[in-house]
């Protein structure tokens, strides 16, 4: 079960963390202090269970914590990335 919250967690973290740059980018003020909001408490979820499973010697939780993040990383960037939707309206891939 922790390593689920650790995972889901993860990928959500990762997913702000794009959707930040977006905000910023777009100069969308109101958006990026929500999302700051919801960003730090994620992380708190994330690195509290995470350090919590270590400290109890289960060195297993380390996948989850590092796939949960390049999973969020790369589902942020194909949902949310707004250069490659003009790219390739651009260059019609």
């Amino acid at each position: 079960m922790v390593s689920l919250i650790v995972l889901t967690s993860q990928i959500v973290f990762n997913l702000l963390k794009v959707l930040e740059i977006r905000f910023t980018y777009e100069n969308k003020i109101n958006h990026l202090l929500i999302n700051t909001v919801l960003i730090n408490s994620v992380s708190l979820i994330s690195v509290y269970y995470s350090l919590e499973s270590l400290l109890a010697g289960d060195f297993f939780i380390t996948f989850f914590y590092i796939g949960g993040s390049v999973l969020g990383k790369w589902l942020g960037m194909k949902f949310h990335n707004p250069r490659k939707q003009i790219w390739d309206k651009l260059f019609g891939k």
